[in-house]
């Protein structure tokens, strides 16, 4: 039972940055707009949430941070993409540069170190078992719920709200969108923005959860992230579902490492690189099956 529950945590725990990283994914590549600077919208909500918890001590305050960092960075790439009409693939690998590059920066400036922040508060100490402690702290987390909220939530805007049907509008048919009047850059400028902020809170699960900033941090999970968009056919629920799957992969890993690398005798690298390996996989086997925006495909 205690195993279960440590995966079940780890698996939890890994999924919810993906889960918000791929909503925000969904929500701006739905605009029209391809978004592989998921990277760097982790990695600078992971550095808000972790200059403010520092400064603060509160965990709220950590959260709204990394959601500004995350739309800030966006901002970046919208202004970019949409106001300077960049590529948005060279824009996109530019602000993950920006972001990896840039925190180190802020790291040595604000805490003489360019590889981590000081720790955040310590986890209180549990006197019902680690497994059973790490389940409640997860449970207490809101991010863990913001995920949960926010597939259903973003499903409901695309199918609900004026917003969401221009969004889908300016994705499929950007010059029918303009006939009506929409003004294609600013819809898919709020995409982007509301995206960035979505993928800045699972930056945040990142930093609360590690109790520190760690440069590089993100560890490639935007692309991962990016990878259950397109398995998710850029819908929400089923994009929210495959990062769940890909989180418990990540979870095997780190669960039964140690056993199968004893027994079997697996290189660590190897178990790492089976969650990327068979992401890439289904990735793979998907092309040509899957339709994305027309304005991506265009």
């Amino acid at each position: 039972m205690t195993a279960l529950v440590v995966f079940l945590v780890q698996g939890f725990t890994a999924a919810t940055p993906l889960v918000l990283a791929a909503l925000g994914g969904v929500l701006s590549e739905r605009s029209g707009v391809a978004t592989i600077s998921l990277e760097g919208y982790l990695l600078a909500g992971a550095f808000g949430a972790a200059v403010v918890a520092l400064a603060t001590g509160s965990v709220a305050l950590a959260v709204l941070a990394a959601l500004a960092f995350g739309a800030l960075l966006a901002a970046v790439f919208a202004l970019a993409t949409e106001g300077l009409k960049a590529n948005a693939i060279v824009a996109g690998v530019a602000v993950n540069v920006l972001a990896g590059a840039g925190t180190r920066v802020a790291l040595k400036a604000l805490y003489d170190s360019a590889s981590n922040s000081p720790p955040l508060l310590e986890r209180a100490a549990g006197t019902r078992g680690l497994a059973l402690t790490a389940a409640l702290e997860l449970l207490r987390s809101p991010l863990l719920w913001c995920a949960a909220a926010g597939a259903l939530g973003l499903h409901l805007v695309f199918t609900r709200t004026v917003f969401g049907l221009r969004v889908t509008a300016c994705g499929e048919h950007p010059a029918a969108a303009r006939s009506l009047g929409v003004s294609v850059p600013r819809v898919r400028a709020g995409a982007l923005l509301a995206g960035g902020a979505l993928a800045g809170l699972g930056g945040a699960q990142l930093t609360l959860h590690q109790h520190e900033f760690v440069a590089f941090m993100s560890g490639g999970r935007g692309f991962l992230a990016l990878a259950a968009v397109i398995l998710g056919r850029w819908r929400p629920v089923p994009a929210a579902l495959w990062a769940l799957v890909i989180g418990f992969l990540s979870a095997v890993e780190t669960t039964l490492g140690p056993f199968l690398e004893r027994r079997l005798h697996l290189p660590t690298a190897v178990l790492q690189a089976a969650p990327y390996a068979l992401t890439l996989l289904a990735v793979v086997g998907l092309v040509g099956r899957s339709r994305a925006p027309a304005a991506l495909r265009g």
